[in-house]
């Protein structure tokens, strides 16, 4: 029924069931941390120092975007800090002037990146066509050969540390948000004004087809990051119900 767009809707539907699941595990491990210490501080420095490598792709996603685009940067860093009214932030970097095209990218940079970067790690933690393959016949054994085989990888660990940590800090923050949302807002007008007057652009085949191969590498990608995702979800809600447990509540 998508037709050429299906590789675009899935990797949407499986962006945004990483941003979910990414909430919702964040949630659990900093209440975990708060039950076990009574110190809000604690929690927020170890969910820090847990996704400092995301972090520092996030920050310098932003950092490169303004040079390559041509605007003036000022302060970086990657440590936390309370924000605008009271906000916590894991990082930030200041940027002087530019113009809105210039701030979309910039704001848009760190999710660009991390999807290059989740791409990369899982397909060099994992053999994913034979993930999709087993997925698509239910081939539940082959899907667990494939796993496994990929766990003993030398550097397996230190992959899937670092598909969590930069698949999790790489969505937007409200700032960055908010010139993505300003750009968008301008394009659907153009777009809409177009087709009322019977006008859309086509895109030539040869771009169809170049991005509807990237679109599904992207999405095999994000379904391993997914999968991750849910397995420290189970994992991190389990130690969350311990915690309740042990100091009755």
């Amino acid at each position: 029924m998508l037709g050429p767009w299906a590789p675009l809707f899935w990797s949407l539907v499986l962006l945004a069931a990483v941003w979910l699941t990414g909430r919702r595990l964040t949630w659990y491990f900093l209440s975990t941390v708060y039950l076990l210490t009574r110190s809000p501080n604690a929690a927020s420095s170890l969910y820090a120092l847990v996704l400092l490598p995301g972090t520092v792709v996030h920050e310098a996603s932003h950092w490169l975007m303004a040079k390559l685009v041509g605007v003036r940067t000022g302060s970086i860093s990657i440590f936390p800090s309370r924000g605008r009214g009271g906000s916590y932030q894991l990082g930030f970097v200041t940027v002087r002037g530019g113009a809105l095209w210039q701030h979309t990218l910039i704001g848009l940079a760190p999710l660009l990146v991390g999807c290059l970067l989740t791409y990369w790690l899982a397909t060099g933690l994992f053999e994913v066509s034979a993930l999709q393959q087993a997925w698509l016949a239910r081939r539940w054994a082959d899907i667990g050969a494939v796993v496994a085989a990929g766990l003993r990888g030398p550097d397996a660990w230190l992959r899937l540390y670092l598909l969590f940590a930069i698949s999790d800090a790489m969505f937007l923050s409200a700032p960055d948000r908010a010139p993505v949302q300003r750009m968008l807002v301008y394009l659907a007008a153009v777009l809409t004004a177009l087709y009322a007057v019977g006008w859309v652009p086509a895109l030539p085949p040869e771009w169809t087809t170049a991005l509807q191969g990237a679109f599904a590498a992207l999405a095999a990608g994000l379904a391993v990051t997914l999968g991750l995702h849910l397995t420290l979800l189970a994992v991190v809600w389990g130690l969350f119900q311990m915690a309740r447990r042990l100091v009755n509540w």
